[in-house]
C-alpha cells in the first residue's frame, strides 16, 4: 500500500455538489443516480465550458469516451484507484499515455445527458470492490489517498472474452501493455489472444 496526495482538478476549485448528496427529492437530478440510490457518487464543480482540468493524480489514462450520460468523460488510473473526469468538452491526452499530477487532461463542458449546466464531475471508484455502489469514495482533496500498486483480477468469462490484450487494453487503455501483465504473471500463456480461464486470478501491476 501506498499513499499520495491527492489533488483539486481546477485552479480555482468551487464545489456545488458534494459527494453523498440526496437527491431523492430532486424532480430530475433524482434519476442521474439510481445505481446509487440517489446519492451523488462524486463530485462537482461550477465551471464555464472550456476551463482547463487537471490530472487529480500522477497514472495512466485507461478511459477516454462518449457515455451517454457523463459525456465526454476520461479515466485515471493509479493501482487500484480510477478517477473519472465527466462532461468535458475536450479531451487532452490519448489512451495509454502516463500523466503527471497536475498534467493538463481536458476542457470541462457540459456534454451527455445526466447534467443541467456546465461543471465538472469527478468520481472515484477503488475497482477491486465487486459493485460500482461500493467503488465510489469521497475524493480525499488534499489529502492522502491510499493506493495499492497491485491488485488481483479472478477472470470471468460471462460476458465478454478475457484474454490478456483485452485487461491490457482495460487496465492501461492500451493493448501494448499485455507483455507487463504476462511479465508478473509467469504461470499464463504469453500468447496474447488466448482466452484465460474462467476463476484464473490475474495480478495486474501498476502501469
Amino acid at each position: 500500500m501506498t499513499s499520495i496526495t491527492f489533488d483539486y482538478p481546477l485552479k480555482k476549485p468551487v464545489i456545488s455538489h458534494s459527494f453523498g448528496q440526496d437527491n431523492t427529492n430532486e424532480p430530475i437530478k433524482k434519476d442521474f443516480y439510481k445505481l446509487f440510490e440517489n446519492r451523488h457518487p462524486g463530485v462537482d464543480f461550477v465551471v464555464s465550458v472550456g476551463t482547463q482540468v487537471f490530472g487529480s493524480l500522477p497514472g495512466i489514462i485507461v478511459r477516454k469516451e462518449f457515455h451517454k450520460g457523463m459525456g465526454n468523460v476520461l479515466g485515471i488510473r493509479n493501482g487500484n484507484i480510477v478517477v473519472l473526469y465527466a462532461h468535458l468538452s475536450e479531451f487532452k491526452v490519448e489512451l495509454g499515455k502516463i500523466i503527471k499530477i497536475g498534467e493538463i487532461v481536458g476542457l470541462s463542458g457540459n456534454s451527455g445527458d445526466a447534467t443541467t449546466e456546465p461543471h465538472l464531475h469527478l468520481e472515484v471508484r477503488d475497482i477491486t470492490k465487486s459493485t460500482l455502489k461500493d467503488m465510489v469514495f469521497d475524493p480525499p482533496f488534499e489529502k492522502k489517498l491510499k493506493i495499492k500498486p497491485q491488485f488481483t483480477y479472478k477472470v470471468n468469462n460471462s460476458e465478454t472474452v478475457k484474454t490478456l490484450r483485452f485487461l491490457s487494453i482495460r487496465y492501461f487503455g492500451s493493448e501494448k501493455y499485455w507483455g507487463k501483465i504476462a511479465e508478473v504473471n509467469p504461470k499464463l500463456d504469453t500468447n496474447p489472444d488466448i482466452t484465460l480461464s474462467d476463476g484464473t486470478i490475474v495480478l495486474i501491476p501498476n502501469y
